[in-house]
């Protein structure tokens, strides 16, 4: 005996089926502007990232270069000072002994001073 089979009816119209495909059409086409956009503000975020990344380490080096320049100036005018001091003293030793100290402490203070002073 041969077995009836059964024969599905849509449920769905055509109308309806074709609604459905045009709006998945847009989602994928507002789907690909999205990926788009945040594909290119990536790059951009990125490239951004790199060139700030490099002008830091850039600056970093820089700065490490100064300051171990200028803490090699400083101890210079140390030993100048106090050489200068010291051959003052010998000079004016015959007079008053530490005389040549004095003279060239008052002078480093002095134009200490006038350098910092927003004149």
């Amino acid at each position: 005996m041969p077995t009836k089979t059964k024969v599905k009816k849509p449920t769905r119209s055509i109308a309806s089926e074709k609604a459905s495909s045009t709006r998945t059409g847009s989602r994928a086409s507002h789907s690909d502007w999205k990926n788009l956009v945040q594909g290119f503000v990536e790059n951009v975020f990125e490239q951004l990232s790199d060139n700030v990344s490099q002008k830091v380490h850039a600056w970093i080096k820089m700065l490490k270069r100064k300051t171990v320049g200028s803490i090699l100036i400083i101890l210079g005018l140390i030993y100048l000072i106090v050489g200068l001091a010291q051959y003052v003293n010998s000079i004016l030793s015959l007079f008053l002994p530490g005389l040549g100290y004095a003279i060239i402490g008052v002078l480093v203070m002095l134009v200490g001073y006038v350098l910092s002073s927003d004149k």
